[in-house]
């Protein structure tokens, strides 16, 4: 027995559904039934990112990354592709690993000709590392400093001797605190 075949598609976008026998017509059983949102005409044959479509008369393929992961190149929000077609203008298709990449670590990543580029290899990229380390180091020498000026005050009120072999006070052990801390404050900048 001859089995005829329609092929249906969806009402978001007309992509390939799936292959279903048809029925006959029970009123003429040379015609077969033809349900809504179909075609008896075959889908041409897609690869992997790829959805036929249908457009009234026949089918075209089309890219197909719904599910996937892309990212806003401008404001960085990372979003499943939901549609059919090339990734829209101003997103990038990435990976989950490197969607997290660039959430977890955003300085790593420039904008070079409107793509995400990973610059962890680049001299530029080194130069923003050691400058953040002196940043940080900048932020614990200020720190320090100011826990050390209060503990100089209460050493001016309360004069103590810190170490009774060389009569160092605690305040001259704390200028000599500060004085170390400054001097790498000097180098640093």
């Amino acid at each position: 027995m001859d089995v005829k075949y329609y092929y249906s598609f969806n009402s978001e976008g007309n992509s390939y559904v799936g292959k279903y026998p048809a029925l006959k017509n029970p009123r003429r059983q040379t015609e077969y039934l033809l349900p809504a949102m179909a075609t008896f005409k075959e889908p041409p044959i897609t690869k992997e990112n790829e959805v036929a479509v249908w457009n009234g008369n026949d089918w075209r393929i089309e890219s197909d990354f719904r599910g996937q992961t892309q990212i806003n190149i401008e404001t960085r929000d990372i979003s499943k592709i939901d549609y059919i077609g090339s990734v829209k203008s101003g997103f990038q298709k990435v990976t989950e690993e490197i969607a997290n990449d660039i959430l977890q670590f955003p300085d790593k990543y420039k904008q070079i000709d409107n793509q995400l580029v990973d610059i962890s290899g680049t001299e530029e990229y080194r130069q923003y590392l050691h400058e953040e380390e002196i940043a940080e180091r900048k932020s614990q020498i200020e720190s320090e400093l100011i826990e050390l000026d209060s503990k100089r005050i209460r050493a001016i009120c309360e004069p103590t001797v810190k170490d009774e072999d060389t009569g160092e006070t605690w305040l001259d052990y704390y200028n000599n605190q500060v004085l170390l801390l400054r001097n790498e404050l000097r180098e640093l900048i």
